[in-house]
């Protein structure tokens, strides 16, 4: 929640300033704890991913609409892909040969695309028109989520939702988070740069709920998966960074690619 408030307090530095600063730099270090936290959740389960350049490329990742964007000659998401997987190998080498060697590769790649890349979409929406103003939105809608389906799942909870992935979920409790999601997303609609439907917003705050809820069953299954809890490393027993993401990660891109539609027909 700390992380969550500085963020949102970085991200209003940054609505001041009309420039992506302190806000793409806690986001940077975000993204680089939760990358470390899921590598130390796999290195649980007995696998050796290169927890080092994983975690620079998912913070590299993340920057990558930034830094594009600033420096055109800077390519695409492939040149970054590329050298991971060239990286990725060039560590396996060094440390010799090993049983697990192809796992411990592919969750290297597989941590820094996931946590990076998806997480970049946050940048993403950045980088639009009033984006910081868009980035708040889009968190707000979406961690919303997750407080309603709490809420909603502790008062109503009945029907299981994912049993055997995060028993604690109801189906109460998911509907819960797509009611509060699209309340926020008419009670937040001061911070959008120019009249967006009605309709958009339930669509938008529907889609996002949906995308984040599932974000969130996503995490489960790899917490399960290495047989922990909680994903905090630095802060056991507090929530960690890749807990506190984890909605966001999937609901980034449908967020975005829903606002640059209608910022686009509007422009």
């Amino acid at each position: 929640m700390a992380l969550m408030m500085g963020f949102l307090g970085a991200m209003a530095l940054d609505i001041l300033a009309d420039a992506p600063g302190p806000a793409l730099l806690i986001g940077t270090v975000v993204i680089t704890t939760a990358a470390y936290e899921f590598f130390d959740m796999c290195r649980k389960r007995g696998m050796a991913p290169l927890v080092v350049p994983g975690s620079v490329a998912a913070a590299l990742a993340f920057n990558l609409p930034w830094l594009t964007s600033r420096y055109p000659g800077v390519n695409d998401q492939s040149a970054l892909l590329a050298a991971l997987v060239i990286v990725a190998f060039v560590g396996m080498v060094c440390r010799g040969s090993r049983p697990n060697a192809l796992t411990d590769i592919a969750v290297t790649i597989f941590g820094a695309v996931y946590i990076g890349l998806l997480g970049g979409y946050l940048v993403h929406i950045h980088l639009l028109d009033e984006g910081a103003r868009l980035v708040v939105y889009f968190v707000v809608v979406a961690k919303v989520s997750d407080i309603g389906g709490y809420l909603a799942g502790k008062l109503a909870g009945k029907h299981k939702l994912a049993p055997t992935i995060s028993p604690n979920k109801t189906i109460e409790g998911s509907l819960g988070g797509l009611a509060l999601s699209v309340v926020a997303a008419f009670a937040m609609s001061f911070l959008l740069p120019k009249p967006f439907p009605a309709g958009w917003k339930v669509l938008f705050a529907v889609l996002v709920s949906i995308a984040a809820q599932f974000g969130d069953l996503c995490e489960s299954i790899i917490k399960r998966s290495c047989g922990v809890k909680d994903s905090a490393v630095f802060l056991p027993k507090v929530c960690g960074a890749f807990d506190l993401i984890d909605s966001v990660l999937i609901s980034a891109p449908v967020g975005f690619y829903l606002i640059a539609a209608v910022m686009q027909a509007k422009g």
